[in-house]
Parts: structure tokens; C-alpha cells; sequence
């Protein structure tokens, strides 16, 4: 197993098993792939996660960016962060019962603030929702303990 897919399984087990309000929105997605700075995850549009169109909220997709952007940055350096800025836009609407594909991107990783983006896209591959985000880096560089062999 790669590192950068060792760093995305373990801020997912993190967020899995310590709560909050991310929880919820990990226990829906499966990691697809991870390379160093890049996430790929699918997800299916389930009843709890609509608006009252029948469609995913637009709620739901701001998180899912948050979430999936900071798994890439983490997969490329490492440490966690704080969000500073995020600017979301809505393409087109997700279905209840689709698949969806999220893709979070590490664009820059600087000493103290990270750049990263997210896509967001159906089954067709028309891109719903795309995203930015901004993290101060000011944590400390993770530490895997015993899931690194």
C-alpha cells in the first residue's frame, strides 16, 4: 500500500471512529484510489442526504469538498490543517440513488497554507459541483503509530 492510500485510510478511520460532524458524510464514500496529492472516492446519493427536490443538498457537496480536498492535501504532506477559505458552485443536480464520484486535488502545499480543489461528478461524468479550499497548515505532521509497517 502506498503511502499517500495509507494517509487517506487513516483520516478516514479518524474521522469513523473520533465522530463529528464529518462522520456521517465518510461513512458514505469508498476510496477509489489515493496517490500523493490525489483522492478519488464514490458515493450514492442516499434519501438522507436530499434536499426537498429529491436531489443531493447543497450542504452535503460543500462538505464533501471539505472533506475529500483536505484527505488529498493530507496524502501529500502530511499534516492536517484548518479550513481558511472554501468557494463551492453547483453545476447540475445529483439524484437520490446515483453514484457519484469525488475527486480532491492538493493544487499547492506551502509552509502554512495548503490549496486544494474537488470535482465532483455523476455516473455520465458531468461535472456537478466544483470547489475550492484553502487550510492553514499549522498542525503537526500525522502520526500513523502502528499502521505503518
Amino acid at each position: 500500500m502506498s503511502l499517500a492510500q495509507l494517509l487517506a485510510k487513516h483520516m478516514t478511520k479518524t474521522v469513523l471512529t473520533t465522530g463529528g460532524f464529518s462522520q456521517k458524510t465518510m461513512s458514505h464514500l469508498k476510496l477509489l484510489e489515493a496517490q500523493p496529492g490525489t483522492v478519488k472516492f464514490l458515493m450514492t446519493v442516499e434519501k438522507g442526504d436530499c434536499n426537498l427536490y429529491g436531489t443531493m443538498h447543497g450542504g452535503l457537496g460543500a462538505s464533501l469538498v471539505d472533506l475529500c480536498s483536505s484527505v488529498a492535501i493530507l496524502s501529500k504532506c502530511k499534516r492536517w490543517g484548518v479550513s481558511t477559505d472554501m468557494q463551492i458552485s453547483y453545476m447540475k443536480a445529483a439524484p437520490l440513488g446515483k453514484d457519484i464520484t469525488i475527486v480532491g486535488q492538493c493544487d499547492r502545499a506551502g509552509k502554512t497554507l495548503a490549496f486544494s480543489s474537488c470535482l465532483i461528478y455523476n455516473e455520465k461524468g458531468d461535472l456537478l459541483v466544483k470547489g475550492q479550499h484553502t487550510k492553514f497548515m499549522g498542525t503537526p505532521l500525522v502520526d500513523l503509530g502502528e499502521e505503518v509497517d
